[in-house]
């Protein structure tokens, strides 16, 4: 029965790192990633229901456990790879992602091959201790402060995801870039009384983040937008040049 409830903890496990996976489909950043993670996640899924019910297929029980360290591995880029990370920190977005990336990597060959070698340990022990060390860093590096630099300036901004690669950035007001892709976007509130209103909102080009002045939470199109909490009036534009085939 332990065996089984072991089993199917694993299979759950796996379950949840498909949902982050899949989740990483929709970020043009990670599609990549998140489409090779979910090969060795639904492996894993697999190999552990296999393992439950004592079917007869020990090759996948026995690579269960491999694959999904190779699964976690992935899902951890994907995290890493979207999270809101400051200006001045966006440099550890390499270390965060990687040492988890190559300790998926390892630990699952560490499982595969029977024989055990000093430096693979050695190596499996690093990458697992910077893993370690970027999930308890995670919180503290991405908590939302309310503001950015921008050079010698500190200025108001507010979070949400790269129109293009869909990074969560914190966008300050004025002109501001993307920490990953480089997009300019243009976001200024309260707006100018003279501002000009699309006539029809593209739903497509908008995306969602709390308001700046009450902190309600909407969706915000692309030119001009009023919150519905306090009616602040926020102008936002940007341009997604699309690749020429």
């Amino acid at each position: 029965m332990s065996a089984m409830l072991l089993a199917l903890t694993g299979t759950a496990l796996c379950f949840g790192l498909c949902l982050v996976l899949v989740g990483g489909l929709r970020a043009p950043r990670t599609r990549i990633l998140a489409a090779l993670g979910l090969v060795p996640a639904a492996g894993a899924c697999v190999a552990f229901t296999s393992a439950a019910f004592e079917l007869q297929l020990e090759l996948l029980a026995r690579y269960a456990n491999g694959l999904a360290a190779l699964a976690l591995g992935f899902a951890h880029a994907v995290v890493f790879s979207l999270a809101a990370l400051p200006r001045e920190r966006v440099w550890l977005r390499g270390w965060m992602l990687f040492s988890g990336l190559w300790a998926g990597a390892f630990g699952a060959l560490w499982i595969f091959d029977p024989e055990r070698h000093l430096a693979f340990d050695v190596l499996l022990g690093v990458f697992a201790v910077a893993t370690i060390a970027s999930w308890i860093a995670l919180p503290f590096a991405t908590r939302e402060r309310g503001f950015t630099q921008h050079g010698a300036l500190t200025v108001p901004s507010v979070r949400f995801a790269c129109p293009r690669c869909g990074t969560r950035v914190d966008w300050g007001r004025g002109v501001a870039a993307c920490t990953d892709c480089g997009l300019f976007l243009h976001i200024a509130w309260p707006a100018r009384e003279d501002a000009p209103a699309k006539a029809a909102p593209d739903v497509e080009r908008s995306v969602r983040f709390s308001c700046p002045e009450c902190g309600s939470r909407g969706r915000w199109n692309d030119g001009l937008s009023t919150c519905s909490g306090c009616g602040l009036r926020l102008s936002l534009h940007w341009n997604v040049h699309r690749t020429q085939r």
